[in-house]
């Protein structure tokens, strides 16, 4: 037991609040929703919802174009969960906040300490739902996204957690016909820039939507790359590392067909 309370604290102490991530100051989710959802019959009746939804989510899909997209990705575990969750979100006409919940959680779990103990399988439930309560709260998660992860510990596939947030992301792009775009830049890129970019990537692929999401790697010394397309298959490099690889391969061709 204390050992368990000590994993609780260190994966309290390891929670990274989500100002550090969107640089917006957190706040307590409000008393009223709590009560309607974390506790209490609402909680269980949203809770009963989502297991007809992950049932739903993997039967025969209908003529409906979206709901064919949540079918197809219905097909492992994490994407049955994902597809569940996104069904009910439409239903309730809040898909943009779930959305928002799931790209979150997402950065959260990058925190090893926090995932380990989620994953841990010889923590108890209830310990597990105390600091998944206490993350939700200071992430200003929706009652809708608690309630789903409490179901993952639930079902005992909290495991999967990290997958299920990535079969989201690509289930609410394809709703929402959105494109992601990674931009790998030497330097950060303000957002004027990103926005060029964007607009860009709009004219090449013709998504209604695009996202950008800007990593940096000073190996490249200045410039940028952009991958776009399905699993990331479409490319655009303008950085300096690229323009002297480029050179440095024709260098080679030459000298190859000077020997």
């Amino acid at each position: 037991m204390e050992a368990v309370q000590q994993s609780v604290a260190s994966a309290r102490a390891a929670v990274v609040p989500v100002a550090s991530v969107n640089g917006v100051t957190t706040s307590r989710v409000v008393s009223q929703v709590r009560m309607s959802f974390v506790s209490g019959s609402g909680s269980t009746l949203r809770g009963n919802a989502l297991i007809a939804k992950v049932a739903k989510a993997t039967s025969v899909p209908s003529s409906s174009s979206s709901r064919g997209v949540v079918v197809a990705s219905a097909e492992t575990a994490a994407g049955g969960y994902a597809a569940a969750l996104a069904d009910l979100s439409q239903s309730n006409n809040d898909l943009e906040k779930i959305a928002k919940d799931m790209e979150g959680l997402g950065e959260l779990l990058n925190n090893d300490t926090l995932y380990n103990f989620l994953v841990s399988p010889i923590i108890d439930g209830d310990k597990k739902k105390s600091i998944i309560k206490t993350v939700a709260e200071d992430a200003e998660f929706s009652a809708v996204t608690l309630s789903f992860l409490n179901l993952l510990v639930d079902k005992k596939r909290i495991d999967i957690v990290r997958e299920v947030t990535k079969e989201f992301e690509a289930i609410y792009n394809e709703l929402t016909d959105t494109q992601v775009a990674n931009v790998i830049s030497a330097v950060k890129i303000e957002k004027p820039q990103l926005a060029l970019i964007a607009k860009k990537i709009q004219s090449l692929c013709g998504a209604k939507n695009v996202r950008i999401k800007n990593v940096v790697d000073p190996s490249l010394i200045a410039g940028f790359i952009v991958q776009y397309g399905k699993d990331g298959s479409r490319y655009i490099d303008m950085s300096v590392k690229g323009q002297l690889d480029k050179l440095a391969s024709q260098f080679a061709a030459a000298e190859q067909v000077a020997a």
